[in-house]
């Protein structure tokens, strides 16, 4: 997976001293309390060394904002100078969160407000530490309100933006969502999803990535009778920097190819039953393998994409009923993805592993509370480290941290 200038950096100074990737240390879970209401957002820092006695405790929570509505969406991964952005989606607020004092993050700043658009959601990070990130709303002047995508410098300034309204689909409400780059060919791709009730444009649209211009908008094609083409959530590159590979959030799965060329393709190649898979979310790719978190079922799945055109689905793994499944990060240094929870459940954070030969997924049973029979991390707690927060706090974006 191509995400992450962190990830890609720290694996090259380990190849290039000869020593082998090392479990991370930490994790970070951006919260808060309060959801949608008001309260303290804040990045709890978890004991994430399994060689440590106290594996899976909370060991710390460093306040970021007392006026939190939403914390959202991080990064994926921990960039190579250790600082990450972490939006309050409700507020329109990204904060440039410095983690590379591992176990003690702290504030180091702010993303830059976007001149005529609003809501920043999703990130991607460059080689060279530029970040992309989509913008879910225009602001209010055409018809539709389509969001756009904006490019951002490592200390958050804003360097240029663009708009995903397109001539050619006049007025559809674009809600410009996830964010994959192609910088082998100059491309950048997007999705269009809603965080609101709202019925949306399902569409991708393929930008130039070197000056940010759109250069087509493709709508995502469906079934007769299903809506398994609704709400285009997320999108991933696979390893050979040009195919991609899209999820929508009714659980639809996509190959894209051909981004460099005039007629890009869009192919619906697994269409997963309904109702009972839906709520396809955040996945990690690694090697040949999708991991997919699949929110109304419970269930956590994996996908062999040896041959995108034919995914195959070669492990479940359920959670219970009170678990709804939605953010997946990797550790760089093992086979562990933490798993946070959508909102509609209990506030939890989990662990699992991937075999990265068979695919197998299976749960870290030691990730959990001291004396608990329950899997996971409860964010539903009446202190917090330090004593600056209280209260239950709900968990979303979450990373790794050596």
């Amino acid at each position: 997976m191509r995400r992450g200038a962190g990830l890609i950096a720290g694996l090259a100074l380990l190849a290039a001293s000869g020593g082998a990737p090392r479990p991370a240390r930490f994790l970070y879970v951006w919260a808060g309390t309060g959801h949608e209401h008001g309260g303290t957002g804040f990045v709890a820092v978890l004991d994430a060394n399994p060689a440590s006695p106290g594996y899976g405790r909370i060991v710390g929570a460093a306040p970021v904002t007392e006026h939190a509505l939403m914390p959202h969406h991080t990064e994926y991964a921990l960039p190579g100078d250790g600082r990450f952005f972490a939006n309050d989606y409700t507020a329109g607020l990204t904060y440039l969160i410095d983690g590379g004092s591992a176990g003690a993050p702290r504030v180091a700043g702010r993303l830059d407000s976007v001149p005529g658009f609003r809501r920043p959601h999703s990130f991607a990070r460059l080689r060279d530490s530029r970040v992309l990130a989509t913008m879910q709303f225009g602001d209010s002047t055409r018809p539709g309100n389509p969001g756009g995508l904006a490019e951002f410098d490592a200390n958050g300034r804003l360097l240029r933006s663009g708009s995903s309204a397109d001539s050619a689909f006049p007025g559809a409400r674009i809600r410009t969502y996830g964010v994959e780059l192609l910088p082998a060919i100059d491309r950048a791709l997007t999705t269009s999803a809603p965080m609101e009730t709202e019925l949306t444009a399902n569409v991708v649209q393929v930008w130039r990535l070197s000056d940010l211009r759109l250069l087509r908008t493709i709508p995502v094609p469906g079934l007769p009778g299903d809506s398994v083409n609704a709400y285009p959530f997320e999108v991933r590159v696979l390893a050979d920097g040009r195919t991609l590979f899209l999820n929508t959030y009714n659980c639809g799965f996509y190959r894209i190819t051909g981004l460099e060329t005039e007629a890009p393709r869009v192919e619906l190649v697994l269409a997963m039953h309904h109702p009972e898979r839906l709520g396809c979310s955040v996945p990690v790719v690694l090697g040949r393998y999708w991991v997919m978190p699949i929110a109304y079922a419970h269930l956590i799945v994996t996908l062999d994409l040896a041959d995108p055109l034919h995914p195959k689905e070669v492990s479940a793994l359920p959670t219970d009923s009170t678990f709804f499944p939605h953010w997946l990060a990797a550790d760089p240094g093992s086979d562990r993805l933490v798993v946070t929870e959508q909102g509609d459940g209990e506030p939890r954070v989990l662990m699992a592993r991937l075999d990265r030969v068979t695919g197998r997924l299976s749960w870290d049973q030691r990730f959990r509370e001291r004396d608990s029979t329950r899997l996971g991390v409860s964010f539903n707690r009446a202190e917090w480290p330090g004593g600056a927060i209280r209260g239950m706090a709900m968990p979303h974006g979450a990373l790794f941290v050596p």
